[in-house]
């Protein structure tokens, strides 16, 4: 949905509410409603659609990043250029990992490097020009070594489940899941998108704060000076529509952002199983 028939439709069901609502609730509270009605109306349904639009091109650009206050998760990107995978190979003979001699899994390193050109960012291995892929059937990559702080290259370790029965690791089933994770941190790298690096900020936080205290700030100016509520029913009203607001309707609105991404995150996924069973 485009944002401008986001922002049309937005302020034409905000008309009507403001309208419609204000002539029964003023009635009923105050004897008489306010003067000029449809035009306060009609500049209060703006205002507040004119929000709601910079809040959803906000998220378009950067989906999930200023989420409202029951979703954001507060993270920035950065992306990065190069990396050594740390790998588990499979022994057949014991059907499992190669074991040091601590029963350690025997860990191999190999560097790789981003690929000039595509749409997508592509890791070759240094020296062979190898595409890079999690795993195959003699290998797992367990770990990412990426340069996060200077020149100290900082572990990233592959979430895995172990199944109870067998002893047997693997990545989890979900592939908008698999992850590489900072040890002793909270940055992480997503299975799927290698080349970014997602980092907790609290700028993010921040701004994600500020949209959602904005929110109930526009819907009281709304009901209050525009169309001439007393402060306390606005404050009431303002609470009740901002939390509708960021409970049922951002969500909506926010969809199709979020299905885009995820959608692009798992055809990643399925392209690097591809080119593994390749």
């Amino acid at each position: 949905m485009s944002l401008i028939l986001v922002f049309a439709l937005v302020t034409l069901v905000l008309f009507g509410l403001f309208w419609g609502g204000s002539l029964v609730a003023q009635g009923y509270f105050y004897q008489n409603p306010a003067d000029q009605l449809p035009l306060r109306a009609a500049v209060a349904a703006l205002l507040v659609a004119l929000f709601i639009s910079f809040w959803v091109w906000i998220d378009k650009k950067h989906p999930g990043k200023y989420d409202t206050f029951f979703s954001f998760s507060g993270e920035t990107a950065r992306e990065f250029s190069e990396f050594e995978a740390v790998r588990w190979e499979f022994d057949p003979v014991a059907k499992g990992f190669k074991k040091d001699d601590k029963g350690n899994p025997t860990e191999t390193t190999a560097k790789f490097k981003k690929a000039s050109g595509g749409k997508t960012a592509t890791f070759v291995e240094e020296g062979s020009n190898k595409k890079f892929v999690t795993h195959d059937t003699g290998m797992m990559t367990a770990a990412l070594l990426v340069k996060a702080d200077g020149d100290a290259p900082v572990r990233f370790k592959a979430v895995v489940k172990k199944d109870d029965r067998t002893g047997a690791v693997n990545y989890v089933s979900d592939l908008t899941e698999r992850r590489f994770v900072e040890e002793n941190g909270s940055r992480y790298i997503k299975h799927a998108q290698m080349g970014v690096m997602y980092v907790p900020s609290g700028a993010v936080v921040a701004v994600a704060l500020l949209l959602n205290f904005l929110l109930f700030v526009v819907w009281f100016v709304a009901f209050w000076p525009i169309l001439r509520f007393n402060w306390g029913h606005a404050l009431g009203f303002a609470t009740v529509f901002g939390l509708v607001m960021m409970l049922l309707v951002l969500p909506l609105l926010f969809k199709p952002n979020r299905e885009g991404n995820k959608g692009a995150e798992v055809a990643s996924g399925r392209a690097s199983l591809l080119s593994i069973s390749a």
